[in-house]
């Protein structure tokens, strides 16, 4: 059974995608490793950067990857993301974010706001895309094909957060 990351890594890699561009953050590490494995890392000067080459990529591609860490990494794509959003292109960002088990602790964490609150930016980054998802090894095989067809129907971009423990366990199938 594969890992969450590696079951996304290899799905977007089935629709065609061959390269994911973006910016290592400890956060998204795990997710990182896993799509360097299946595909070409382009790494970027910066997020929104990163976010304008996918742009690109899925204009020439018919869809891209980017990926960045939580907080100050999906913060700074977010003009890309909503370009993309305005120009109905199909990128899917993927966002590594803090462990479940820090979730759950409300602690001050760096690429926070410092007030132990990790959703926050989840609402601000999923109001740049036309579907948005927590993956988790219970629902990812689901969620991501809703987030898939959704995407690829409406044209626009999508926004996945992928916790780093969750992105190390197995998929969990019915």
């Amino acid at each position: 059974m594969p890992t969450v990351a590696q079951y996304v890594a290899e799905r977007f890699v089935a629709l065609g995608i061959k390269h994911v561009f973006g910016v290592p953050g400890d956060y998204s590490f795990p997710v990182d490793n896993a799509l360097e494995k299946v595909m070409t890392w382009v790494g970027c000067a910066n997020e929104l950067n990163a976010g304008y080459a996918a742009d690109g990529y899925a204009r020439s591609h018919g869809a891209a990857l980017l990926c960045t860490t939580y907080g100050v990494g999906e913060l700074s794509a977010l003009n890309a993301m909503m370009g993309a959003m305005a120009e109905r292109v199909p990128v899917f960002h993927l966002v590594g974010v803090p462990s479940h088990r820090l979730q759950r602790s409300h602690q001050s964490l760096h690429h926070s706001l410092g007030d132990g609150d990790l959703h926050r930016f989840f609402e601000i980054s999923a109001a740049a895309a036309c579907v948005s998802a927590l993956l988790t090894p219970e629902n990812v095989v689901a969620e991501l094909e809703r987030v898939i067809r959704t995407t690829l129907l409406e044209q626009r971009p999508a926004y996945l957060v992928l916790p780093g423990d969750y992105a190390l366990m197995d998929v969990m199938e019915d």
